[in-house]
């Protein structure tokens, strides 16, 4: 019974965790490409 709320909460977080990480790579990723562009 507990592996049945467990699996679906762990997903959700694993998810969760998932589009935090990219979003932070592309804020990272637009902030190399502005810094390229400032310096040429």
């Amino acid at each position: 019974m507990v592996g049945v709320i467990l699996l679906p909460v762990m997903t959700a977080l694993g998810i969760s965790l998932w589009f935090k990480r990219r979003k932070a790579r592309k804020e990272l990723e637009k902030d190399a490409e502005n810094d390229e562009t400032q310096n040429i």
